[in-house]
């Protein structure tokens, strides 16, 4: 819904799917946003955008994410990046910031965007009056979240979680993207914006499966570990040294998460008190 800051239409307590005009993706048209409104929050109180998986099942997720929104007060967005409308990783999880063939895109044409348009989209059907957000991303969804970071350096975050993301685009310029960021356009100066954002690469200590089935095996993700929390490891160790050698502030940190595996339900509730900070 379209409704303005004065309107009386705003969406009640509880959960609830909205759709909103997007033009990212490979056509225009409608995006699906779910989000959840806890009793507690207030039209001036946090926001928190949650990122599907692979599955694209943002209303799982969201699900999955209520009882922590309640207990923390958040406005929760889970948008949709549907498989019709962001097909494959290029348009999910690289935010098509390079084509079918390995070109770079402009920024324009970024699917980056949807995700600021669908936290909009949720503020005004809310009445939310802040524009900043803080940002969790679960496997796919992690993917997403620190390309996002890397490459729009994402302004309006106040906070980023990146949990047991499958493999990484290393904060460097000769590996070509999405292994590095060769290629990109990126630069040093945004790169070490990023560095000096509040980041936490959470990883579940079980998350160590080289053979899951959702776990990309090939020479470029190999490259940085067999398993999703040596590769997590490895980023993390990356991006110290990338600031040490720009000479830039390091804001990051890296938790674990004991007991458990490749899980949203399980990352969750680790997660979320961390995005208050």
């Amino acid at each position: 819904p379209q409704v303005s800051a004065n309107s009386t239409r705003w969406l009640p307590p509880g959960s609830h799917r909205v759709e909103f005009a997007e033009t990212c993706g490979v056509a225009p048209g409608p995006m699906a946003v779910y989000l959840h409104r806890p009793a507690a929050w207030r039209p001036d109180g946090p926001i928190a955008a949650v990122m599907h998986g692979v599955q694209r099942n943002a209303d799982g997720y969201r699900d999955a994410w209520v009882a922590h929104a309640e207990a923390l007060g958040l406005l929760l967005v889970c948008p949709c990046y549907d498989a019709a409308r962001f097909p494959g990783d290029r348009w999910y999880n690289f935010g098509n910031a390079v084509d079918a063939e390995g070109r770079p895109q402009p920024p324009a044409a970024w699917s980056f965007a949807a995700l600021d348009h669908a936290v909009d989209a949720a503020r005004r059907a809310c009445g939310a009056e802040r524009e900043d957000f803080a940002l969790y991303g679960h496997s796919a969804g992690a993917q997403f979240v620190h390309r996002y970071l890397l490459l729009t350096h994402a302004p309006r975050v106040s906070r980023l979680i990146v949990a047991n993301s499958g493999w990484y685009s290393m904060p460097r310029w000769d590996v070509a993207f999405p292994y590095g960021l060769g290629g990109t356009g990126a630069t040093e100066a945004g790169l070490a914006a990023a560095l000096g954002r509040p980041v936490t690469i959470l990883l579940g200590e079980e998350d160590r499966d080289p053979q899951h089935p959702q776990l990309r095996r090939d020479a470029g993700s190999d490259a940085q570990g067999t398993n999703r929390f040596d590769r997590g490891h490895a980023f993390f160790a990356a991006a110290q040294a990338a600031a040490a050698r720009l000479q830039a502030p390091f804001a990051w940190q890296l938790r674990t998460v004991p007991g458990v595996a490749h899980s949203n339900a399980g990352m969750a509730r680790a997660a979320a008190p961390l995005l208050l900070g």
